[in-house]
């Protein structure tokens, strides 16, 4: 028995903590090892309460969302492991800020990354033609707590009259998540409605952040690297046409429903517009660079495959390895590099592996 075993049970007797307890099944890529100690909250106090605990007494604590973009070692992750399945949506009402100050916000876009080749490539769905501006209409403040699965807001605010997250439809995050890579739908990121975001700090204090303090940028945020973990975020949302989000919803989950299962979604970041013109490329789509530039598409390590259906998704085909996968990612980025010079960067995010296994990935990791 761990001495952190020990220690969480004697302090939360009635919690059910689990030791060497394997990750894979938690992930959407089934890929991981064990956790030291594994713990899945699905109150919202339990699990402010155990946090407020491991970091007053500064012990090693990783939340898991949904486990969309996250490759867990093979060796598992030392300390404890919390699978955040906790949370509320709490309509707050009528959000007073000036809509003059909303649509200057919201006009001042991330630029997006975002367009395909309908003729060449295996990433050919499009999102445009559904897009459309809601920033005139009446707004409303929702909190939501960071355990709450996407899709699930998604529908239930749609169904209170409450639109602004249709774009991020088929998008396996828990809110948590999705605030802390800043996710983006086609060409909508999440901080176009985010308005603060509540959050322990290394200390174990909970405080607000507002938008403005959160470095929201391209699938990016402070959270990367401050060692905050989100609590719950407010969001100011639209008493929009819910007609028109439910057909966005439906239909971006229909063209999105050829990417692959047993992946970590899109595994690097797009190219900006201006690589994508200098190189000449008819989209900013890393899968393009891949299936055509380097020739990878079903290119394999192990059960560990470069999709045939989307050259940016890396699949599980059976009995994959961290490290098959890991390989693959060098494998890709230093061919990327041979034949392009762009040095191109992972969106997902590693959890148990030591800086010397992820020399030669420029990235985040944890």
């Amino acid at each position: 028995m761990s001495q952190l075993f020990s220690k969480l049970t004697k302090q939360f007797p009635d919690y059910d903590f689990k030791q060497d307890h394997l990750l894979a099944p938690y992930t959407t890529v089934k890929i991981g090892g064990p956790a030291e100690v594994f713990y899945q909250a699905k109150d919202q106090q339990k699990f402010e309460n155990l946090l407020s605990f491991v970091k007053e007494n500064h012990l090693p604590v990783t939340v898991l969302g949904w486990g969309a973009n996250v490759l867990v070692s093979d060796k598992g992750v030392d300390g404890l492991v919390i699978k955040n399945k906790a949370g509320k949506i709490k309509v707050l009402g009528n959000n007073n800020q000036d809509k003059k100050t909303v649509k200057k916000e919201n006009s001042q876009k991330i630029l997006a990354r975002w367009n395909s080749d309908q003729t060449k490539g295996t990433f050919k769905y499009e999102f445009n033609d559904l897009d459309y501006d809601e920033s005139d209409q009446e707004t409303v403040l929702v909190e939501i707590d960071a355990g709450v699965s996407l899709n699930q807001a998604i529908v239930s605010l749609i169904n209170q009259g409450i639109t602004g997250l249709q774009w991020y439809a088929r998008i396996p995050s828990t809110i948590g998540g999705a605030v802390f890579n800043n996710i983006h739908g086609g060409t909508h990121f999440l901080s176009e409605v985010i308005e603060s975001v509540r959050v322990m700090d290394e200390q174990g204090q909970i405080k607000e952040l507002s938008k403005d303090e959160l470095s929201l940028g391209y699938d990016q945020s402070r959270f990367h690297h401050s060692n905050e973990l989100i609590l719950s975020v407010q969001f100011s949302l639209y008493k929009g046409d819910t007609d028109k989000a439910k057909n966005v919803v439906q239909e971006w989950s229909r063209r999105k429903s050829i990417q692959p299962h047993n992946s970590l979604g899109c595994t690097f970041k797009n190219i900006s517009n201006d690589e994508k013109e200098e190189l000449g490329y008819p989209t900013t789509s890393v899968g393009y660079i891949i299936e055509y530039v380097l020739g990878m598409k079903g290119y394999r390590q192990g059960d560990a495959q470069v999709s045939d259906y989307h050259c940016a998704f890396i699949e599980n085909k059976g009995q994959a390895t961290a490290n098959d996968y890991l390989n693959i990612i060098k494998t890709i980025i230093k061919q990327t590099k041979l034949k392009t010079g762009l040095i191109i960067t992972p969106e997902i995010f590693f959890l148990g592996f030591d800086k010397s296994e992820l020399e030669g990935i420029v990235s985040s990791y944890v």
